[in-house]
C-alpha cells in the first residue's frame, strides 16, 4: 500500500469522526479531557503511593505514644479533712502540701508494660490551687527500667501529651524525678505508701452512716468515687521541704486514665 493511499485512508476515517462529533475541536477537547483524567488518576494514585510509608510511620509512632493506665490511688496534705481544694476552694491552712500516689495494677504506654509499679508526686502550692506557682517533685518505682521509667515520667509528670499536662502552667518549679524504692498497700479502708527515705503516707477511711465510707462523686477530673479519709501520719523531708502531720486530710479511689 503506498503512502497516498493510506493518507486518503486516514482522512476519511478523520472526517467520519468529524461529521459524527460536530466538529474536530470536540474530538480534541475530549482527548485532552480523557488524557487529563487519566494523567490526574495516575498522578493521585502515584501521591497516595508515596504518602503510604508517612501514614504508616505516623500510625506507628501514634501507638508508641499511645498509652493507658489503670489503679489504685491514694493522696494525703495538710488541710483538714475534707480537703476543700478538690472542689476549686482554698486550702484550710492557706497553703497545701500533697504527697498524691498511683499504683498501676495494669497499664502500658507503646509495647512497654507498667503492671505493678508505683508512683508518687509531691506539690507544694503557697496558696490556692488555682493559682499555681507550684514546686513539684516525682518519684518513681526503682523497680522500673529505663525504659519503663521514662514510660511512667512521660504519663505521670506534666510532660505534654502525659495524664497531667494540663497542669504544665501552675508549675512554676520542678525539684526533680527520682528513681527509689516506694510500696503502696490498699488493705480495706486502710490505705499507705511509703517513699524509702523521703516520705510516707498512711490514711483511714472515715466514717459515715452506719460506719460506712464516705463517698464523693462526680469530682472534677476523677471520674470514680473518691473515699474522705484522714491521715494516721504522713511526712516528707527532701529538697528544702520538710513536714511531719497526722489527723489531716486524706481520699483514696481507683483510678483510670489514657492518653488522646
Amino acid at each position: 500500500m503506498d503512502s497516498n493511499h493510506r493518507y486518503r485512508i486516514r482522512n476519511r476515517w478523520w472526517q467520519s469522526r468529524v461529521r459524527s462529533s460536530g466538529s474536530g475541536r470536540a474530538i480534541s477537547t475530549r482527548s485532552r479531557r480523557y488524557f487529563l483524567d487519566i494523567t490526574g488518576s495516575v498522578t493521585a494514585a502515584s501521591i497516595l503511593t508515596a504518602l503510604r510509608p508517612v501514614r504508616v510511620a505516623q500510625a506507628a509512632e501514634d501507638d508508641k505514644n499511645a498509652w493507658e493506665v489503670k489503679g489504685l490511688y491514694m493522696e494525703a496534705c495538710n488541710c483538714e479533712a475534707m480537703c476543700p481544694c478538690v472542689v476549686g476552694n482554698a486550702p484550710t491552712t492557706g497553703f497545701c502540701g500533697v504527697l498524691t500516689g498511683h499504683h498501676v495494677q495494669s497499664g502500658r504506654k507503646g509495647d512497654v508494660v507498667l503492671d505493678g509499679l508505683n508512683v508518687v508526686g509531691m506539690i507544694s502550692s503557697p496558696g490556692h490551687m488555682a493559682k499555681g506557682n507550684f514546686r513539684a517533685a516525682f518519684y518513681i518505682d526503682e523497680r522500673a527500667n529505663p525504659v519503663q521509667r521514662e514510660a511512667l515520667s512521660a504519663i505521670f509528670s506534666f510532660k505534654p501529651g502525659g495524664a497531667f499536662a494540663s497542669r504544665a502552667g501552675l508549675v512554676s518549679e520542678l525539684l526533680g524525678v527520682k528513681s527509689v524504692p516506694i510500696t503502696f498497700e490498699a488493705q480495706g479502708r486502710q490505705w499507705k505508701m511509703v517513699i524509702a527515705g523521703i516520705g510516707d503516707a498512711d490514711i483511714t477511711a472515715i466514717d459515715g452512716l452506719d460506719g460506712k465510707e464516705i463517698r464523693i462523686e462526680n469530682l472534677p477530673r476523677r471520674p470514680f468515687p473518691t473515699v474522705a479519709a484522714k491521715s494516721n501520719h504522713t511526712a516528707y523531708k527532701d529538697f528544702d521541704l520538710q513536714w511531719e502531720i497526722s489527723s489531716k486530710n486524706g481520699y483514696y479511689s481507683q483510678f483510670a486514665l489514657k492518653s488522646g
